[in-house]
């Protein structure tokens, strides 16, 4: 196929979805910016078989400023780090808060006191401080990807 010759009919747009719902432009662009640092092919090659089976998450990895896109140790640095994505911050805390067991604690103690619930309230803005001194977040196609630090 040469410039003045159109492409087979069956030969459709490129299909960048990486199978994965959550990849939408902004981690399609953040992998074309990495893409366009590296200078060895074979760096190019792993960045791109690391979007296939890590999705936006992977191009949300990438986004963080201590990733090195050409690092030899690229996929089990983000393994390690990597831990979800939600689409609702108010989600991620609550399975913060969960997974602290906070919530089933507090309400133990609401329950042993007779205190109703709408008399205890969460300090969300104090939460949320831990939670970013404990995980990167980086926002990315309307998605929160959680990694840690």
């Amino acid at each position: 196929m040469s410039p003045e010759t159109p492409p087979p009919a069956d030969h459709g747009p490129e299909e960048h979805s990486w199978k994965d719902d959550r990849f939408g432009p902004e981690a399609a662009a953040a992998i074309d910016a990495a893409l366009a640092t590296l200078v060895d092919p074979d760096h190019a090659l792993r960045v791109l078989d690391l979007t296939k089976r890590g999705g936006a998450g992977f191009a949300a990895f990438l986004l963080l400023s201590d990733t090195d896109a050409a690092a030899y140790d690229l996929d089990e640095k983000f393994s390690a780090a990597y831990v979800d994505a939600w689409e609702d911050f108010s989600h991620f805390r609550r399975d913060v808060l969960e997974g602290l067991g906070w919530l089933d604690a507090v309400n133990d103690v609401m329950k042993a006191q007779g205190i109703p619930e709408d008399h205890l309230t969460w300090n969300h803005a104090a939460i949320d401080i831990q939670i970013f001194d404990t995980y990167d977040l980086v926002r990315l196609d309307g998605w929160w990807h959680v990694f840690n630090k």
